[in-house]
């Protein structure tokens, strides 16, 4: 598997990483010994969005790709998304596969966002990748790239339309790693704070909707939701007004930004929550490791939520352009391929998993990716 900063989670045969999930559902990354299976439930008879297309012309050295990312700076994860993105392009530019790759950010603007999709249309784009900003408003630009031939494919965020391809981690799959946490750390009786993404993005949707369903069967009670888009400094500053309005909590749900809500609780001289959960960002892993250190004083779950889908989505995207044709097997409903989370945290595993980080820098995050022949023998027949 092509690992991009140095990852070095090795991940067993990526045809064997997709876990069968309803429509409804989701997962998270994925790293070695995951086993696969046949999503239960629906298989359309010609996928939509998924179907073989006529081998492009490629004599001219490739395909033209564009990637369309929501934001990027003060945003660890698309950073790392981000980067991925363009390694794998450049391994695709030089193997031939590709003859031009740019990259487009909105700044989590959505006109922005539209008009960059409908300016890769106009300008004759063979793939174009997409990380939307939220899981509606681009039917438009999507309708029209169908038009033109353009092989769509929608990456991390689950985006609702039968013209496209979406190539997702499973969401509902990571929220549960993190409620059952929770649930297990604190039981029935407990008050938590939850720490959401992005108000309107499918991830966050996903994941909401499950811990809201898992904590409440085993009650415990989300006493304060709020949003920090996935920015250090909204967490902390967030963090920082719950601990001064004096509101009751025992622990924290999270989905990234760890760092700011923990720097709010530590420049506030607080207690250290009952239990704290967040994604695969290095620096987190490191930091919450040092708390505990010496003996566990935070409990804490990291499950790993990889950047590197992205870079994944482009290696699949490449193999339908060429004419590949995808195997109903590996997807969820008509249109979806869904990645599962396994590189999994915590303090009884700690000592192991800083081992397998150690060379990583503090700015990236646990993540790995598929190449296009990988992609191939994965998910085509």
């Amino acid at each position: 598997m092509k690992k991009a900063l140095s990852v070095l989670l090795v991940v067993a045969m990526l045809c064997t990483l997709f876990v069968a999930c309803s429509s409804g559902g989701d997962s998270t990354t994925a790293a070695a010994g995951t086993q696969a299976d046949a999503p239960a439930g629906t298989q359309a008879e010609s996928p939509a969005g998924t179907e073989a297309q006529q081998p492009a012309d490629n004599t001219a050295g490739g395909f033209k790709v564009a990637s369309h990312n929501a934001v990027v700076e003060g945003n660890p994860y698309r950073s790392v998304y981000e980067d991925q993105m363009a390694e794998a392009a450049e391994a695709a530019k030089a193997a031939g596969y590709i003859s031009q790759y740019n990259s487009f950010v909105a700044n989590n603007d959505p006109s922005l966002e539209t008009q960059q999709i409908e300016q890769t249309i106009n300008e004759g784009y063979d793939i174009i990748l997409v990380n939307p900003i939220a899981a509606t408003g681009l039917d438009a630009v999507i309708a029209k790239a169908k038009e033109a031939g353009i092989t769509y494919v929608n990456a991390d965020c689950v985006y609702d339309s039968d013209d496209i391809l979406n190539v997702v981690v499973d969401q509902a799959a990571w929220a549960k790693i993190a409620s059952d946490f929770v649930i297990a750390t604190l039981g029935e009786g407990g008050k938590v704070i939850q720490f959401k993404g992005t108000e309107g993005n499918s991830a966050t949707e996903i994941r909401s909707g499950v811990w809201e369903q898992e904590l409440a069967a085993a009650g415990l009670e989300i006493v304060k939701a709020v949003a920090h888009n996935w920015n250090d400094v909204e967490s902390k500053r967030l963090m920082g007004e719950i601990l001064g309005s004096g509101l009751e909590f025992d622990g924290i749900i999270n989905e990234e930004s760890a760092n700011g809500i923990m720097d709010a609780i530590e420049e506030a001289n607080a207690p250290y929550p009952g239990c704290i959960t967040s994604s695969e960002e290095v620096a987190w892993i490191r930091r919450i490791a040092k708390i505990n250190e010496s003996e566990l004083v935070c409990p804490f779950v990291v499950a790993e939520n990889p950047p590197g889908i992205g870079a994944t989505a482009l290696a699949i995207a490449i193999n339908v352009r060429q004419g590949g044709e995808i195997n109903p097997d590996v997807l969820t409903g008509a249109n979806a391929i869904y990645y599962a989370p396994q590189w999994v945290m915590t303090y009884d595993n700690m000592a192991e998993r800083l081992e397998e980080i150690k060379d990583l820098p503090d700015s990236t995050s646990v993540s790995s990716y598929m190449s296009v022949e990988e992609a191939k023998a994965a998910y085509f027949k």
